[in-house]
């Protein structure tokens, strides 16, 4: 409640009371910056082909980021799971994007899960730390539902091998299938549709005597919920796949490019687009950001080495940006704005000790109804950056 209460007061007056941060203006309006004047270093300022980075990888991504649309918020299932706990952003699932499974180690994923064509993966807890209880959800998609039940009798077997545990049953769904882990305080459960696999589980590190009865009955409202959430979902034809488009609304070709170390592994480029529901899975704090996300009429996200938010106007671009400040005021300290720019919000780290992984230097830009947020270690380069963000924004518009 209280941090709901918070999110409705800033909205309202965050821009008045914010307007000093960095050196910017008393204007609502996103200013106008003229961009022969502004330091891009060596960033590119040109709106790219995305169709040129289209590989064999493309299309079961794009896909898995379809499913996650169709996946409810953990926060949605249990209103109290409203902490995302790791600062990266990638949740799509394939063959060629591998993720440890409840108690099943990465190495193993593809023995395990043949037939795969694409998944989504959320987490949330209780708690900002990793200190209490957790809800986690995948939910996979098999080219036909031999492939999936396969699949799922292979994860608990192998779960039941590393972590073993006590059946449980859950309530008012016979077919799914459930495990507690005494040692670990897991409770891992599965069920099939069709061609669907969801695995759910539930962690409960904390609570004194132990009762798994609740823990199963959240496991049933996860399952009911995903099932209702993928009624939503249209399976794209595996041999479909790749005409899913890369590129929505031309938003990837106008956000900064993901840089790469010349030594990762080559998995192709990683840049996507999410629809509001998928995006929301990667935020911090999803309650107060489904609140901003519909305030502002957001409907597209770009990922990449920015972050790019479409909202419906450039008022509600404005608030969006005075909610996502208010979200992480508590661990930054505001710094200039690049130079030529003034009005851009920019921040580091308020606590030389603190966590410059959770907290990087960052700004936030607006043009239009487009709202940018810019990370990066160094405050030149993120200056640098902005503008070459700001930039490529103003192309095509």
């Amino acid at each position: 409640m209280l941090r709901t209460r918070i999110l409705c007061l800033t909205i309202a007056a965050t821009l008045g009371a914010l307007t000093g941060c960095g050196d910017s203006g008393g204007s609502t309006d996103s200013p106008s910056y003229d961009v022969a004047t502004l330091d891009v270093g060596n960033y590119p300022t040109v709106p790219r082909d995305i169709e040129a980075s289209r590989t064999e990888l493309s299309g079961p991504r794009l896909e898995a980021a379809r499913i996650g649309d169709a996946v409810p918020l953990p926060m949605e299932i249990d209103r109290r799971m409203v902490f995302k706990p790791t600062i990266y952003w990638e949740r799509r699932i394939t063959p060629a994007d591998p993720r440890e499974l409840p108690s099943i180690d990465k190495k193993e994923f593809s023995d395990l899960t043949q037939g795969l064509v694409a998944g989504w993966f959320t987490r949330a807890q209780r708690r900002e730390s990793f200190q209490g209880s957790a809800l986690q959800m995948f939910t996979l998609r098999f080219t036909d539902a031999a492939h999936a039940e396969t699949a799922a009798t292979r994860i608990a077997d192998r779960q039941q091998e590393t972590v073993p545990g006590e059946p449980v049953s859950i309530p008012g769904i016979p077919a799914a299938k459930a495990k507690w882990s005494v040692g670990k305080r897991y409770l891992d459960a599965q069920l099939t549709k069709d061609a669907m696999l969801l695995l759910v589980r539930v962690e409960d590190p904390l609570t004194e005597p132990v009762n798994t009865a609740p823990l199963a009955e959240l496991a049933q409202r996860a399952f009911d919920k995903q099932l209702e959430g993928l009624k939503a979902y249209t399976p794209t034809p595996v041999d479909q796949l790749e005409s899913l488009p890369i590129d929505v609304d031309g938003m990837l070709s106008r956000t900064l490019q993901l840089e790469r170390s010349p030594t990762e592994k080559d998995g192709g480029d990683l840049s996507m687009v999410l629809a509001k529901q998928a995006a929301l899975h990667t935020e911090f704090y999803p309650d107060l950001t489904k609140a901003a996300f519909e305030d502002a009429g957001v409907d597209l996200v770009s990922y990449s080495d920015d972050r790019v938010y479409r909202t419906k106007d450039r008022d509600a671009a404005e608030r969006l940006i005075a909610a996502f400040i208010d979200q992480e005021a508590k661990g930054y300290k505001t710094i200039d704005s690049p130079p030529h720019m003034p009005g851009v919000k920019c921040f580091d780290l308020k606590d030389p000790k603190g966590n410059n992984y959770r907290y990087p230097p960052v700004c936030y830009v607006a043009y239009d109804r487009y709202v940018a947020r810019i990370e990066n270690k160094n405050v030149q380069q993120l200056h640098q950056q902005a503008a070459a963000q700001y930039k490529l924004l103003t192309q095509g518009r």
